[in-house]
């Protein structure tokens, strides 16, 4: 009689494929999956009863950024307590390499942004960049991307302007290098510096060095509102010129993209009926929290801050800014569309240093407060406080993204990134809850509560289809030989404890960083990492790299 390492026994096994659930044990040796067989009928050295919880497997989460995060807090509490086992890194074109000397600095100013983390940076290129992560271990897997960012800021820094042949060379060797070192592909952030300078024969010429190794391109397209349609078709024509397949991320339209934009997976379909693999992923989450000034056009946001918060402060100089801001050539990130069209009342302070009461209320609710016009009181909140203050900027109809993530060719992501412990944040102007609940989140409202999708393929949306997607062909799915990525959880009692369903209501205190809740059991590669809801400190994840077929 065979007895297994482990034996998760009397579950309701949901496979990752979309079938129906079935009752089953499943049994574990080592780092894979040795067994599925019916109840009763395995024996393990240790037994977990799940005791007609759902069994799955473990999320695969196709759009992160923990490039750093992942070293500098390996324990991934945000992350292994939503179930999820394997973050996809290096997304919107951000990653921590390819590193060069003349342009460290650079690299290191576009992570610093978002929020310090506190690495060493000890590497230059991506296969010691992949070491460093396996050096401090983690807690779920990571399947890197390279960034086409980093690739263009290795080359050439933040040059507003495209690349010369010389320097797109460089990038391409790069790239190839990052490739051979287990790159699953390449990703553009098409509406952030420097990704936005590029022009699309540059995107394709890189793309050529991917589909050498049977790679994937993943793009946060050019366009999310107006020029939403012109960005997919961009993102499909570069796939087809290139022979790559196209993941598409975050692809609900963002607020002004008009009704058109609801034809955006029209073209996914028509692009795979013409034979080409086009895919979409998409989060839940329907606002972000940059710093106000983040909305603002290139050309100003290029400016030393001295002269940043000067131009603000000149009154003569509003008229100008305004047309600016209407008529801005650059597509710009899709929350910058509230301020384009004037929607200062979907934009709500989170953090102000100098005016600590501010929190919580609109720009349109202060702008009338102080009698003044909506457009100035924001551009005037950004000098009042040296450029500090921290908006929510709720962008997206929530109907955009239950509608997007029906779509049978889209998958789950959350557009986040492992956080601190709770413990240690102190930063008031964080807003990430996409870090801690987007897949309890996701189940808890559109499976349970809201049903819109069935449990089954909402699970094959967050486990096999991304897997399938970055070449993970042992996660995803349980079946035997299969990495033993599992998850034990009860529906009936997931709660996303980190999303404010009401963004407008304040105080909300550390809503968005709190952990969710039922994720009772969660085992990564064989290793039992969460035990009755709480994390055991085990770091059995594994860099997963690409192997090319």
């Amino acid at each position: 009689m065979s007895v297994y390492d482990i034996v998760i026994a009397n579950g309701r096994v949901v496979d990752g494929c979309g079938n129906p659930w079935f009752r089953a044990d499943i049994g574990v040796r080592g780092r894979r999956v040795a067994a599925v067989a019916p109840p009763g009928a395995l024996h393990g050295r240790r037994v977990v009863d799940a005791n007609d919880r759902y069994v799955t497997p473990g999320f695969v989460d196709p759009h992160t950024h923990s490039d750093l995060s992942i070293i500098a807090y390996p324990e991934a509490h945000s992350a292994i307590l939503q179930g999820v086992t394997t973050h996809v890194t290096g997304n919107c074109g951000m990653g921590a390499a390819p590193v060069s000397a003349r342009f460290r600095a650079e690299a290191r100013s576009e992570w610093d942004y978002y929020w310090s983390v506190d690495v060493d940076w000890d590497w230059r290129g991506f296969a010691s960049y992949l070491r460093a992560v396996e050096r401090r271990g983690a807690a779920i897997n990571i399947a890197p991307l390279v960034g086409h960012g980093a690739l263009r800021i290795a080359a050439m820094g933040y040059a507003e302007r495209h690349a010369t042949a010389r320097e797109l060379d460089v990038m391409r060797r790069l790239l190839d290098a990052s490739m051979r070192a287990g790159a699953h592909g390449m990703s553009t952030g098409l509406v952030y510096p420097p990704g936005c300078f590029a022009d699309t024969q540059e995107i394709v010429a890189l793309c050529e060095v991917v589909a050498k190794y049977r790679g994937v391109y993943t793009s946060h397209i050019r366009g999310e509102r107006e020029t939403i349609l012109d960005a997919v078709r961009e993102a499909i024509a570069i796939g087809r010129a290139a022979g790559v397949p196209v993941e598409i991320s975050h692809n609900a339209p963002k607020w002004g993209a008009g009704e058109k934009a609801k034809t955006n997976l029209d073209l996914v379909d028509e692009a795979r009926r013409g034979g080409h693999d086009v895919t979409v992923d998409n989060d839940s989450h329907t606002d972000l929290a940059p710093r106000l000034s983040r909305a603002l056009p290139q050309p100003v946001l290029d400016l030393p801050h001295e002269r940043l918060i000067a131009l603000l402060a000149d009154r003569t100089e509003r008229p100008n800014l305004r047309r600016a801001v209407e008529t801005d050539a650059l597509p710009g990130a899709g929350y910058t569309g509230l301020v384009k069209h004037g929607r200062f009342d979907r934009i709500v302070v989170l953090h102000a240093p100098r005016q600590p009461g501010l929190r919580g209320k609109t720009v349109a609710d202060i702008a009338a407060t102080r009698g003044a016009d909506p457009f100035d009181t924001f551009l005037d909140l950004i000098a009042e406080e040296d450029d500090q203050v921290v908006g929510i900027f709720d962008y997206i109809d929530e109907a955009e993204i239950r509608r997007v993530l029906a779509h049978p060719l889209v998958m789950v992501c959350s557009d986040g990134f492992v956080m601190p412990p709770v413990e240690k944040l102190d930063d008031p102007g964080l807003y990430w809850p996409c870090s801690y609940g987007e897949y309890p989140g996701i189940l808890e409202r559109y499976v349970r509560d809201e049903p819109f999708l069935r449990l089954e393929e909402a699970i094959r949306k967050m486990t096999s289809f991304p897997a399938q997607r970055f070449g993970l062909s042992d996660r995803g799915v349980l079946r035997p030989g299969l990495a033993a990525d599992i998850l034990v959880f009860d529906l009936d009692h997931l709660r996303d404890r980190a999303t404010n369903l009401y963004p407008h209501s304040f105080p909300f205190e550390n809503i968005p960083h709190r952990y969710a809740e039922g994720m009772d059991v969660v085992l990564v590669n064989g290793v039992v990492v969460v035990d009755g809801g709480e994390h055991t400190g085990a770091l059995p994840g594994r860099v997963l790299r690409h192997v090319r077929a």
